[in-house]
């Protein structure tokens, strides 16, 4: 671990404090079935902004084959499948709105949007995991994803009331295949180099003990605390994106 910190330029007091972030993000994504941007990338992105976003984009894979592989028996393709179709256009649609009209204002519609979603799932409104529902979270992931940077929030509400094995698997699939066409249009963008990938070196020893310590937290973890993970992970993720926004702004 330290010669390793010491090749990527990180002292390694920092390095332990970025592996150990990685350790309890990779542990909650593969209990819940997402969390670990939300939780590694504020800390990551202050020791060493070389992190974002092509380390974290990674390091999904790693973490999304070790879920999937758990829990194949779980995985819904079909609908996985119309969930990635919906999310090219929604990519394309966040791409053309920040062209057009930046990203901060694109921020408080998204972190707005997706704490409405939340309140309504709390108060009684179910959505159901429907081909049609999948589809347009798919959408909304690609937007949010492209525009704010929060793909996870849309897909999580659209499977609350999935059998957890099947919320984990399936995005995991999601996000696995989501992080590959991201990685590539990086590649494209000239913005994949060496640095990066001793990165990602540096903290998959994370990302590993991460998915071995969710083994035992999910035998323990009842589904209504699932859901409730879930829709308390997304309301966090959009509340610190609109706090941001209004930094930014304020700024």
């Amino acid at each position: 671990m330290i010669a390793i910190a010491e090749i990527v330029g990180i002292e390694w007091p920092l390095a332990l404090v970025c592996v150990a972030v990685v350790v309890m993000g990779a542990a909650v994504q593969a209990t819940i079935g997402l969390g670990m941007a939300l939780l590694a990338a504020p800390v990551l992105g202050l020791v060493d902004p070389a992190f974002l976003p092509v380390t974290t984009i990674v390091l999904v894979w790693p973490l999304s084959i070790g879920v999937v592989r758990r829990e194949r028996h779980a995985v819904e393709w079909s609908d996985v499948g119309v969930a990635l179709i919906g999310r090219v256009p929604g990519v394309i649609l966040g791409a053309w709105l920040v062209a057009v009209t930046g990203p901060t204002t694109i921020k408080v519609v998204v972190a707005l949007s997706v704490l409405l979603a939340v309140v309504a799932s709390t108060t009684g409104l179910r959505v159901r995991t429907t081909r049609r529902s999948l589809l347009i979270a798919g959408i909304a992931s690609g937007f949010t994803g492209t525009t704010a940077g929060v793909g996870g929030p849309p897909m999580a509400i659209a499977y609350q009331h999935s059998h957890p094995a099947t919320t984990r698997a399936s995005l995991g699939v999601f996000f696995g295949l989501g992080s590959i066409l991201s990685f590539i249009g990086l590649a494209l963008a000239g913005e994949v180099h060496v640095r990066q990938w001793q990165l990602v070196a540096l903290l998959l020893p994370g990302v590993l003990i991460g998915l071995a310590v969710s083994r035992p937290l999910i035998s323990r973890l009842p589904e209504s605390r699932v859901r409730a993970a879930l829709l308390g992970t997304c309301a966090v993720s959009a509340t610190a994106l609109l706090l941001e926004a209004v930094i930014g702004a304020l700024g």
